[in-house]
C-alpha cells in the first residue's frame, strides 16, 4: 500500500494498519517527500515515475548501486573482464568469509556482463539492470501474490512490469571438510550447497512467474571447469551433479507450465587460472552431459545472450526464426511501431465485416 504525497485517490489509498493509520515506533505517520511515493512495506521513497497501476511501485532501486569491488567501474566487456576486476581468487582452504566476499563481487560483475551483452543486441528498448557502471545491481521487484519485493541480478521491466529476467548462481570453489585433531583439511568436489541454490532458484520462478506469468526467466549457474574431471571413485562428476540437480528446474516453453521453471537454463564452465583463463563456455542442462570429463556440446557467451532474446522474442511474438536465417545470426527483434497491428493481434475491422455472416 502506498501514500501519495498531500494526495488521497480511490486507488491510492491511506496506508492504515488494523489499528488505523500507518505510525512511526514515536507515533507520527512518516513523511514522504514531494513528487513521490512512499511504500511503507520497504520504507522505501519511489518516483512517481516508477508508480504503476494501483500505486504499486514497478521497480525498487538497490540501495546499494555499486557493482562489487572497490569502487571499480572499468568496463567489463568479456569473462578476463569479470576476473580482473573479481581480484585475487582465494584458496580453496581459505575461511569462509574471503571466499564469501569474492563470491559476491564475482557474480556483481557477472551479471554486469551479461546486461552489457543484452544492451549490445540492440533489441531492448529501456534500461537492462545493472548499468555499466554497475548501478542497479540487485534492485528489487514485486513478485508473487503478496508484492513482496525480491531483488534480481539481470533484469529488463516495462510499464508492464517484468519481462525478462537473469539469476545468476556461483558455485566457485571446492568443498573442505575439516578434521579434529592435527589431521589436515580433505579438499573434495564442487557439490556443496548445490541443492540449497536449486531451492532458492525454484522459489525465485515461482515468486515472479505468479505475478508476472509472460516473463522470461533464464538461469546461469558458473562452476569450474575442473569441476567436470573430479569424482573419479564417484559414478559422475560434479558438473553431471549439477546437470541432475537443475534439470527439472529447466523447460518452461509456455506462460501456462509451472512457474517454478525457468525458460533457460545453462551451467557456465570457466577457467580461472592458466593459459585458459577467462575462457566460459555453456551446457544446456537439457542436453545429456557426460558422466566424467568436458561435455562435447557446449556454446558461447554469444549464443547464449541470442538464445535468450530469441526466446524472449517468441514470447511476445515480436520474433519468427525463417528458413533463410542462418542458423548462429543474431535474432532481430520486431518492434510494435514498425510492425502493422494485425500481425500483432489487432483486428481489420473491414475484413471482419466482409467475412461475417451478418
Amino acid at each position: 500500500r502506498a501514500v501519495a504525497a498531500g494526495t488521497h485517490t480511490s486507488s491510492l489509498a491511506t496506508a492504515r494498519t488494523r489499528h488505523g493509520p500507518y505510525q512511526s515506533p514515536k507515533g507520527a505517520p512518516r513523511p514522504a517527500p514531494s513528487g513521490s511515493i512512499y511504500w511503507y512495506k520497504s520504507g522505501l521513497h519511489i518516483p512517481r515515475h516508477d508508480v504503476g497501476r494501483e500505486g504499486q511501485p514497478m521497480v525498487r532501486r538497490s540501495k546499494n548501486p555499486s557493482s562489487g569491488g572497490a569502487g571499480n567501474t572499468s568496463p567489463v566487456d568479456s569473462f578476463v573482464d569479470v576476473l580482473d576486476q573479481t581480484g585475487p581468487r582465494p584458496d580453496d582452504l581459505a575461511s569462509r568469509e574471503p571466499k564469501k566476499k569474492y563470491s559476491e563481487v564475482f557474480s556483481n560483475k557477472i551479471a554486469v556482463l551479461i546486461a552489457n551483452r543484452l544492451r549490445e543486441t540492440r533489441n531492448f528498448k529501456g534500461d537492462i539492470l545493472p548499468l555499466p557502471s554497475g548501478q542497479g545491481r540487485e534492485t528489487a521487484i514485486p513478485s508473487g501474490a503478496f508484492n513482496k519485493a525480491k531483488k534480481t541480478d539481470v533484469n529488463y521491466s516495462t510499464l508492464s512490469g517484468l519481462e525478462l529476467l537473469v539469476s545468476i548462481k556461483t558455485l566457485g570453489f571446492r568443498d573442505v571438510q575439516r578434521r579434529s585433531g592435527t589431521k589436515p583439511p580433505r579438499i573434495g568436489r564442487y557439490t556443496k550447497n548445490m541443492v540449497r541454490n536449486d531451492h532458492e532458484l525454484r522459489a525465485e520462478a515461482m515468486e515472479f512467474h505468479e505475478r508476472y506469468p509472460f516473463a522470461v526467466l533464464a538461469a546461469l549457474f558458473f562452476i569450474p571447469r575442473d569441476s567436470c574431471d573430479d569424482g573419479a571413485s564417484s559414478d559422475k562428476s560434479s558438473f553431471a551433479h549439477a546437470v541432475m540437480t537443475f534439470r527439472a528446474r529447466a523447460g518452461r516453453l509456455r506462460p501456462d507450465d509451472p512457474a517454478q521453471l525457468f525458460e533457460l537454463f545453462y551451467i557456465g564452465l570457466y577457467d580461472h587460472s592458466g593459459p585458459e583463463r577467462g575462457r566460459v563456455q555453456f551446457f544446456d542442462v537439457m542436453d545429456p552431459p557426460r558422466r566424467h570429463g568436458v561435455p562435447r556440446r557446449l556454446v558461447d557467451l554469444d549464443q547464449v545472450i541470442n538464445r535468450i532474446v530469441e526466446v524472449y522474442g517468441l514470447r511476445n511474438r515480436l520474433y519468427i526464426p525463417f528458413e533463410e536465417d542462418e542458423d548462429d545470426a543474431a535474432p532481430r527483434l520486431a518492434s510494435l511501431s514498425e510492425s502493422d497491428e494485425e500481425s500483432y493481434g489487432g483486428v481489420d475491422e473491414t475484413d471482419d465485416e466482409a467475412n461475417s455472416d451478418g
